[in-house]
């Protein structure tokens, strides 16, 4: 997508092991860009540069892979040595099976396992010391980063049936869609993603050169992939980034275009979590921090180009959005 931000809240639960190890986390988001102050704000959002360049300013400060999240560090270098080995499996399954060995040498703490007795593949994360990650961040992004690589060592998107999760319903929940774009239940016996088994005899297509590009570019190849996803949700997203005849367009315009009715649209919207309203604001949310951090426009231009009668409603709802008023948000980048 072309207007992806991260929310807040990912960036916070990143610098939690940064912060418990004594380092300075106020320089560290400076140096990325990030005004320090705004993130602490719980509907802010990030980004794209930014939150890759955190990332990678974690990693090599502390030089974990795991960002400090564990009792012991996964020295950055673990993840592409594992890549390294498994890009020359015959198959998917031989993949999982030799990432999991890894990274029961790599490290104690992540407990990885495959579960192949029930229906479908249950693929789980459960960490042995869940206090040193309050926020659940590690786990939820070991299990993002081996759902997407699989994915693409095999050349297939591997679709999701569902998803469980150990914590309770996080704040965040909203950013699930993207990340997990699945039915996803809470308060589980474990954390685990589930996808048919018929993936697993997929040969792996990948060579170790591409491996080592993609490895190069970690995180953005493993964070920015909804170009893969399929779901409406993403469908109707893409539909109104192209959108050029100023402001947005109906629920009626965009069901004809994809050939339903706006009752059938939306009944589909809200299986997966969503609404027609809601992929709208976040979309124009979005639109506006691009606008905001990375054009010369005056709040007045956000405004009319985003479609709003006047700037007062749009920065009404601007605040809503990220609970801060537009012009805090275009502090960060002065």
């Amino acid at each position: 997508m072309k207007h992806l931000t991260f929310s807040s809240h990912y960036a916070r639960a990143m610098l939690h092991g940064y912060k418990a190890q004594g380092h300075d986390d106020r320089t560290l988001l400076a140096a990325c860009g990030i005004d320090p102050d705004l993130i602490r704000q719980p509907k802010a959002r990030i980004g794209t540069g930014q939150f890759i360049r955190l990332f990678r300013s974690i990693w090599r400060e502390l030089d974990d892979e795991f960002m400090g999240l564990t009792s012991a560090p996964c020295r950055v270098g673990h993840f592409h040595l594992m890549g390294s080995l498994v890009v020359h499996s015959r198959n998917l399954q031989e993949v999982i099976e030799q990432s999991i060995r890894c990274y029961r040498l790599f490290s104690r703490d992540i407990e990885i396992r495959l579960d192949l007795d029930g229906d479908e593949v249950e693929l789980s994360m459960t960490h042995r010391h869940p206090e040193l990650d309050p926020d659940n961040f590690l786990v939820e992004w070991l299990l993002m980063v081996w759902h997407r690589l699989i994915g693409w060592l095999i050349g297939r998107k591997i679709v999701l049936s569902h998803a469980h999760f150990s914590h309770t319903l996080p704040a965040h929940f909203d950013e699930y869609r993207f990340i997990y774009p699945c039915r996803c239940h809470f308060e589980q016996s474990r954390s685990s993603i589930f996808f048919s088994k018929n993936y697993l005899s997929m040969p792996v297509v990948r060579t170790r050169e591409e491996l080592d590009s993609f490895i190069l570019n970690s995180p953005r190849d493993l964070l920015i992939w909804t170009d893969e996803d399929d779901s409406l949700t993403t469908r109707v997203r893409n539909m109104l980034e192209g959108f050029d005849d100023g402001g947005l367009p109906n629920l009626d315009w965009v069901s004809a275009q994809l050939h339903t009715t706006s009752y059938t649209l939306s009944r589909k919207l809200k299986a997966e979590g969503t609404s027609y309203q809601k992929i709208k604001d976040n979309l124009r949310r979005d639109q506006a921090i691009m606008m905001l951090t990375r054009q010369n426009l005056s709040i007045g231009e956000i405004s009319s180009q985003l479609g709003f009668a006047e700037p007062g409603a749009f920065s009404r709802a601007f605040k809503h959005w990220t609970g801060v008023s537009p012009l805090a948000y275009r502090k960060q980048e002065a």
